[in-house]
């Protein structure tokens, strides 16, 4: 009996033995075990994507139909002043074409400097074109969604018109109004043409050449910024989106020089996203349409918000190819950009009032203080700081990529000796 007792509790030994062992490792890994991540070198940019109007200076020369256009300067070609653009081979049908063009912007000429802003003709009249103009941007959506392209035309010309009609109510000094020194060059480059003192058109100013019109030279221009009113450019980009949806973007026949070294972008953006965007805040700007081309840039305005959407202009100093063919783009506008060490946002700690992190050494573990320059929850971007930002008397080892932090902090104190991780 003796020894079937001994045998039965041996049997019963090393099930305990074994338990026991487990327990303690388990007990280990889940109370006392360290865990470590390696340091990699990483960037972060706080973006937003939106859609933006372009606004720059150009200028411009219409073309009457019926003559026959020889270019000597290819699209995007970048030209001086006074440069040979195209030349202009004239027929019996052109000249009707051009008298009926000169007489129609002689006419716009004559209303626009009749036009008075105080007139209450034309106070009256506002409601009604804002109305119609409203009629006719939910027409063009409808017309797009509905596919029906053969009334597209009809109702972009009625914009158009809708649009010139609310030009001159406001006035020549509005931001609709102020077409009139173009109007006034543009009828004399025509009567040249019509009275053949010249069959060659030369650059007016330098800058790249396009090749069509999109009818917002003058309306989107620079010298028009500090009159652009937030209502103002959503109607104009509702009015862009819907003509591009339904049968691409609107041009005509024309010739036109546009400054590419000074030019604006404008956007509507919420409040929550323009936070930390000031009038001249540096930046950088993507244009994903345009080959992902970046430009540093610097924002000129923010207006007061309306309805929860700011209005954001920004100025920019240099080429990106082919933007002389966009009128609105999609944009990204990157705010911040860092480049440095990317950690686990848990391996942050404070000690002394500074942040830093714990990390390994030569096995044993080193409080490395870092500036945050970027925190999520999960993940933050750091840097080492430098000797003066650090103002102190201790001296703090740097933090290098490939090196491993503590994520398990509180496991752990400053030069402990981990013998495992040696």
């Amino acid at each position: 009996m003796r020894a079937k007792k001994k045998k039965m509790s041996s049997i019963y030994i090393f099930p305990v033995l074994f338990f026991i062992i487990c327990l303690s490792y388990i007990i280990r890994f889940m109370f006392f075990s360290i865990e470590t991540e390696i340091v990699k070198y990483d960037s972060i940019e706080n973006s937003i994507k939106t859609k933006a109007l372009i606004v720059r200076n150009e200028s411009t020369t219409m073309l009457p139909a019926g003559v026959e256009i020889n270019y000597t300067v290819s699209e995007g070609e970048r030209v001086a002043l006074g440069k040979k653009i195209l030349e202009i081979v004239k027929s019996d049908q052109a000249d009707e074409n051009i008298s009926l063009k000169i007489k129609q912007l002689d006419d716009r000429i004559q209303e626009i400097k009749q036009a008075d802003i105080n007139n209450n003709f034309f106070s009256k009249d506002k409601e009604k074109i804002e109305n119609q103009i409203k009629d006719r941007v939910a027409d063009l959506k409808s017309i797009a969604k509905a596919g029906e392209l053969e009334r597209l035309d009809e109702v972009k010309n009625d914009l158009a018109a809708n649009l010139y009609k609310k030009s001159l109510i406001y006035g020549e000094g509005s931001f609709f109004g102020k077409n009139l020194e173009q109007l006034q060059k543009e009828k004399a480059v025509l009567e040249e043409i019509y009275n053949n003192s010249i069959d060659v058109i030369y650059a007016q100013a330098p800058g790249v050449v396009s090749h069509s019109l999109d009818g917002y030279e003058q309306i989107l221009c620079i010298g028009n910024i500090k009159d652009f009113k937030l209502n103002n450019i959503r109607e104009i980009m509702n009015s862009l989106e819907a003509g591009n949806r339904g049968n691409g973007q609107n041009t005509t026949a024309g010739v036109k020089i546009v400054d590419n070294f000074e030019w604006y972008i404008c956007s509507l953006i919420s409040i929550e996203q323009t936070k930390d965007l000031k009038p001249g805040k540096k930046i950088r700007l993507r244009f994903p349409e345009l080959e992902n081309a970046e430009v540093n840039a610097e924002v000129h305005e923010v207006s007061q918000p309306e309805g929860g959407i700011n209005m954001v202009i920004i100025r920019i100093n240099e080429h990106v190819n082919d933007f002389q063919k966009k009128r609105i783009a999609e944009v990204d506008i990157i705010k911040n950009y860092n480049e440095g060490f990317t950690v686990p946002a848990k391996a942050l700690v404070v000690k002394d009032n500074i942040k830093g992190l714990y990390v390994l050494k030569k096995g044993i573990v080193k409080f490395i203080p870092v500036a945050v320059m970027n925190e999520e929850k999960e993940r933050c971007l750091v840097r080492n700081l430098d000797k003066e930002e650090l103002n102190l008397n201790s001296e703090y080892e740097s933090l290098k990529i490939f090196d491993e932090v503590i994520t398990t902090t509180e496991r752990v104190k400053e030069n402990q000796v981990l013998t495992d991780k040696i």
